[in-house]
């Protein structure tokens, strides 16, 4: 009942969290119905099992909700409601008759929370429909736990039992190696329990020694609990393998031997009756196998009437299959949902998402105060060689920062373009650093890839840098005063509650310094997450929209103060998030995050963007390289703006746009890279055996009910061919144009390399012709 009405307010106190936090409940109950079953005189019955398999089959929905088709989300709950109802009424013939009202109505109920969804959510929205309903349902679910027959047993029963298999199953009659085999148990039960506990307790910590090998470990909190969040969700992993996969599975390997179990008891009895004679080897054989049998079936029944012995069956069962993951996890290559250590960073985002904006006012301020608020001209920043009129390139890179083979193949080609004199700084336009930013890694996924690189580099982060509070971010890209005063201003938001204090920022201070000095790379000249270059004809915005694609009120004041200065120049604008990914226009999911909530307001800020004809805008976050020609204010408009996701600079591809590309995308002219069947030719011809299931998903059924977008994260191929990318911006004043050139490890890629739809293509050009976008300065 208390569930219940935590799902009731979920949706009022949590927001944008609410379906989600409403998956906890659900999966509370399915756990609580199913012990309730268990124990109950049903236990026998499969068809008990059902509500709770649904309870926990719509928790786990709802936990994954961001991921989800909302329409598919709906569909699914009412399917999970009329199934569960239906069953209800379907099966209560079979039930004593004194179960049977309260059956009949506990269906009824179902079946009118089906109904009072579908008619609540077009009147008040999904979240507060679903609140409503789940609430009702669970509330429902608890009566029907509180009122169910608790199973008695009589002393002469108890006794009786004492010589009977236990399984029941098996209609053996009682004889007296049962009560031997039950004593010599009963015995033992303190000891073995003693010893799986042990064992198990083991097994835990070897699990914790090997994620802290693995992960960074920081003086920080979110550094020291990384590994334990890591071995929460191997426990996690272990509860729901053993009770989804190895006990049911156990419980079919028992139904289906039960003959052969009846038999090799028969012998065995009747040899003890002298009635036939065994093999000595066949009969110590058999013998264990029957021992075993029987200890597990005591196991059983013992877990019946008791939590703890419940608990620990299901420990025992599923430790041995989560052992094997962890332990073949870097084997089978790198994963962020099939490995727990990536699971860390889903928390990370849950703690910082909220966070983010005030965060930055507060960042912003204090950095103001340090320099004395230095005006419109604090966040501007000044690469040499980009004025008096003279031509410049520079590099724009999106999510780099996984420090594997996908990110250090580009390596070698904008080096060699950072060598040209014309090239005069480069910038990071999303996620410096996977998976949460953190300055221990900052060595091996920034400083060694750029390592040669011997121009200005900035950033914007990703919601992958806002995880760790932006810490690491802003002691390596800020100007050291800059960084402090950002770094204790996040501190004082947070009213002191974390493990930063003055000794740590004096060490991440100290340990950026380093790092510039022994890579030699040009960085830590920006001071906030935000900037402009302003020149006499050209100007560029870099844009923070943190997790969210939020932008606070002093990022956005100047942002206006920004483009007003930038009245009569050819402006650009790098966002943290793209306006379209996808062939859509404003994607409600981020990296597999429900970002919809923020969608009006972020389609303000490119309006605001659009309204000041900034002509080009380049976003990451989406892990491929995308273009869009928005024509502003519809088909006839003459005003045009040039969009680029730009996200492919070394994080794991972004499958959902060359898998899942609208046939009415939001544009009419659009390109994107790689082409859909050499993507899917790498995959057929690359995929493992143990995640083709996941790739026959896509294929024959889009991922359904999810976004095959979401599922990208299953998949991260390290070896060639790598379909990585980034964008070489060319300011050409001479010829009064802006070049875009799209890069691929080889170099310039080629229009035979996109996927392309519309008016792209130049009129007079070749599919061999290096690909290039040019925008010209004084018209479009």
């Amino acid at each position: 009942m208390a569930l219940g009405a935590f799902a009731l307010a979920a949706p009022v106190a949590a927001g944008r969290w609410s379906l989600a936090i409403l998956g906890i409940p659900l999966i509370a109950l399915s756990v609580t119905e199913a012990y309730a079953t268990f124990t109950s005189p049903r236990r026998a019955d499969a068809s008990a099992y059902l509500p709770c398999l649904l309870a926990l089959f719509a928790g786990i929905l709802l936990l994954l909700s961001s991921a989800l088709v909302l329409s598919g989300l709906l569909i699914l709950l009412l399917a999970i409601l009329l199934i569960d109802g239906s069953g209800k009424l379907l099966t209560v013939w079979r039930m004593p008759r004194s179960l049977r009202v309260a059956t009949i109505a506990n269906g009824f109920v179902d079946l009118g929370c089906a109904a009072l969804l579908w008619y609540l959510n077009h009147i008040i929205g999904t979240e507060r429909a679903i609140g409503i309903v789940v609430g009702a349902y669970i509330a429902a679910a608890g009566w029907r736990i509180l009122m169910a027959p608790v199973e008695a047993v009589t002393p002469d029963a108890a006794a009786a039992a004492l010589g009977t298999h236990p399984d029941p199953g098996l209609r053996l009659p009682p004889n007296d190696p049962f009560a031997r085999l039950r004593a010599k148990a009963d015995t033992a039960s303190q000891t073995v329990r003693a010893a799986d506990l042990m064992w198990m307790l083991t097994l835990a910590a070897v699990f914790l020694a090997i994620h802290a090998g693995r992960m960074p470990i920081e003086d920080t909190l979110l550094g020291i609990s990384s590994p334990f969040v890591a071995t929460a969700g191997d426990v996690l992993m272990t509860l729901v393998l053993a009770t989804l996969l190895v006990l049911p599975a156990r419980l079919l390997w028992r139904r289906l031997t039960r003959p052969l179990e009846r038999l090799a008891w028969s012998l065995r009895l009747g040899a003890k009756d002298e009635v036939t004679a065994m093999n000595p080897a066949a009969d110590w054989l058999i013998g264990r196998w029957l021992e075993s049998r029987f200890n597990f079936n005591m196991r059983l029944r013992e877990a019946r009437s008791s939590l703890p012995a419940a608990l620990i069956l299901v420990l025992r069962l599923g430790l041995p299959v989560t052992a094997f993951f962890v332990a073949f996890n870097p084997i089978w290559g790198f994963s962020w949902y099939f490995n727990t250590e990536s699971w860390a960073t889903g928390v990370y985002q849950k703690m910082t998402q909220l966070r983010v904006d005030p965060w930055r006012v507060n960042m912003v301020g204090a950095v103001t105060r340090a320099y004395g608020g230095a005006g419109d001209e604090l966040f501007r920043i000044n690469p040499g060689g980009v004025e008096r009129g003279r031509d410049f390139s520079f590099l724009v890179i999106g999510d780099p920062g996984e420090g594997d083979a996908s990110q250090y193949s580009l390596v070698s080609r904008y080096l060699e373009l950072g060598r040209r004199d014309d090239v005069k700084f480069l910038v990071i336009s999303s996620d410096v650093i996977y998976p949460a930013g953190s300055m221990h890694e900052y060595e091996a996924n920034f400083y060694l890839p750029f390592q040669g690189f011997a121009k200005p580099i900035y950033a914007i982060p990703g919601n992958h840098d806002w995880y760790d509070a932006l810490e690491g971010f802003n002691a390596n890209f800020l100007e050291p005063k800059a960084a402090r005063a950002a770094i204790e201003a996040r501190v004082e938001a947070d009213l002191g509650l974390t493990s930063t204090n003055a000794r740590r920022i004096d060490k991440l201070m100290a340990e950026a310094a380093r790092l510039r000095r022994q890579y030699g790379v040009d960085v830590g000249t920006q001071r906030a997450p935000f900037f402009e270059v302003q020149t006499e004809d050209f100007a560029l915005l870099a844009i923070d929209t943190g997790v969210l694609r939020t932008v606070d009120e002093r990022q956005w004041a100047w942002i206006e103060r920004a483009l007003g200065r930038s009245r009569g120049k050819f402006t650009m604008a790098i966002v943290g998030h793209p306006r379209f990914a996808g062939g859509r226009d404003l994607p409600p999911t981020a990296e597999g995050h429900d970002v919809s909530e923020s969608s009006e307001n972020f389609a303000a800020l490119y309006r605001l963007l659009a309204r000041h004809n900034v002509r080009i805008a380049i976003a990451g976050d989406t892990h491929d390289l995308e273009y869009y020609r928005e024509k502003i204010g519809g088909a006839d408009g003459t005003q045009v703006m040039h969009h680029f996701v730009n996200g492919g600079g070394g994080a794991y591809l972004s499958i959902g746009t060359a898998l899942d590309f609208p046939k009415q995308p939001a544009v009419s002219d659009w390109a994107f890279y790689p082409r859909s069947d050499i993507l899917r030719a790498k995959m057929d011809a690359e995929m493992p055996i143990w995640k083709q299931p996941f790739w026959y998903w896509i294929k024959w059924f889009k991922a359904w009910p999810f976004h095959i977008e979401a599922l990208s994260g299953l998949f991260d191929f390290n070896h060639a061919p790598f379909f990585q990318s980034f964008v070489e911006v060319r300011v050409e004043r001479s010829k009064r144009r802006v070049v875009l050139v799209l890069n691929g490890i080889h170099g310039p890629l080629q229009w035979r390399d996109l996927q392309t739809g519309g008016t792209v293509l130049p009129p007079a050009g070749s599919l061999d012709d290096s690909v290039e976008f040019i925008v010209h300065m004084d018209r479009d």
